[in-house]
């Protein structure tokens, strides 16, 4: 019998007050684990990889059947010559907020990636093929007055979540035929900020040169915060960020750069094993970690953070805005999709052994707790299947710390990728 994994619980997640900094952890996986518990969290791993990798082949294209490829809808100009390997595309994913996003573009030129806010790069909105129509009929304006906005919808099977979303912007990337060298890759809600306007040419110099001077492929155009703060007024400072904040991932607003889906050839991280960076993959986001997990991950994997500090940050903050209006009509995509990622998962997941102050639970067990605790609504709800599918990711943050080195690899889901489907 497998051994249990010692955790607590993450006092900040069950308060109220303080769970929307901390939203992905609601446990705290202790650093000391016996070898057999280490050896429980490795199982915990491969059972997630398999499942995603196994969704990731089960969709409704007979094409794909039996695939773990991309495919990808398209709508926006189609003829772009112009295009060329040094110019810089933006890509910003997104997901049930296609009337609030066509709201705040009419509104404003607040966000960061407004078509009006970039100088002819092109913009891609990468969305779930199941919200493609609804975002092309509230989009369908702002799109005829941009020519530079594109509209994207992926599909990866069953296989849903924010490490699979974030694998298929770089699939994308890859697809493209320009075959640029660099992209932008930012979150939906990235509010305009002088700190981190990257079409200043003290910021893209800036940029360049973290990536020039630490041979990283990813660098953060600023400090990501998990909370919405303020938006500056255009052209405005905003507050550098503090000391402590560099202790976190780069995200939410990103240059990477080229190949997206192939790792080098040899890495000198110990904890990975340099055998599987000799094929395509994912990229660099895990496209198993599909409750939040991908960022911190990928940062491990990257060994970007050293003395609790990133040097792939620019010493900026981002700043996200909370997007108003009204929700989406259906959101097939986060109410349907994701539920069902999320709730077979579960499935699979729930007997993993835990050990919270002394007492053995599962995973499950350990769900009912939260439930009378007052931690969730109810289990089985999709609250409580996302808050499992936090705590497997947090399990798998640790192992990564805890492997033996050379052991634990990436693990790719999607294998191959295909091309456009088109739009009719």
């Amino acid at each position: 019998m497998s051994l249990p994994i010692e955790i607590g619980i993450n006092p900040d997640w069950a308060d109220p007050r303080k769970r929307p900094a901390c939203k992905y952890a609601p446990i705290i996986v202790e650093k000391i684990q016996s070898v057999q518990a280490i050896q429980t969290m490795k199982a915990v791993l491969e059972k997630r990889v398999n499942i995603c990798r196994l969704l990731a082949t089960q969709n409704d294209n007979p094409h794909l059947q039996g695939t773990g490829w991309f495919s990808f809808l398209r709508a926006g100009p189609s003829h772009t010559p112009h295009l060329r390997a040094s110019s810089v595309p933006v890509i910003v994913i997104s997901g049930g907020n296609a009337v609030r996003i066509a709201q705040d573009l009419d509104a404003d030129y607040s966000l960061a990636w407004h078509p009006a806010n970039l100088r002819n790069e092109p913009l891609y909105l990468l969305v779930h093929r199941l919200d493609f129509r609804t975002y092309q009929g509230a989009l369908s304006r702002i799109m005829n007055r941009f020519r530079n906005m594109h509209l994207i919808g992926w599909d990866g099977g069953k296989m849903t979540g924010f490490g699979a979303a974030r694998a298929a912007a770089l699939a994308f990337a890859d697809s493209l035929p320009y075959r640029p060298q660099q992209i932008l890759l930012m979150d939906q809600d990235v509010a305009q900020t002088e700190g981190t306007r990257h079409t200043r040419p003290d910021v893209q110099s800036k940029v360049t040169d973290l990536h020039n001077q630490f041979a990283k492929p990813i660098v953060g155009l600023g400090v990501g915060y998990p909370t919405r703060q303020f938006v500056p007024k255009p052209f405005a400072n905003t507050a550098y960020p503090r000391i402590k904040d560099f202790a976190s991932p780069t995200q939410q607003f990103v240059s990477i750069r080229a190949p997206f889906r192939q790792r080098a050839q040899s890495t000198a991280h110990p904890y990975l094993a340099n055998s599987n960076y000799l094929k395509m993959d994912d990229g660099l986001y895990p496209a198993f970690m599909v409750a939040g997990g991908e960022d911190m991950l990928a940062t491990y994997e990257l060994d970007l953070i050293r003395d609790d500090h990133n040097d792939t940050l620019r010493h900026a903050r981002i700043v996200k805005k909370a997007l108003q209006g009204p929700n989406d009509p259906q959101n097939l995509y986060w109410n349907n999709a994701r539920v069902e990622t999320l709730e077979r998962l579960f499935r699979e997941e729930k007997r993993t052994p835990l050990s919270l102050e002394g007492v053995t639970y599962t995973l499950e067990e350990l769900l009912f707790l939260f439930t009378r605790q007052g931690w969730q609504a109810g289990h089985p709800t999709p609250e409580s299947y996302n808050n499992a599918a936090c705590i497997i990711e947090r399990i798998i943050l640790r192992y990564f710390k805890l492997a033996p080195p050379g052991t634990f690899g990436h693990n790719e889901v999607f294998q191959q990728r295909k091309g456009f489907i088109p739009v009719v």
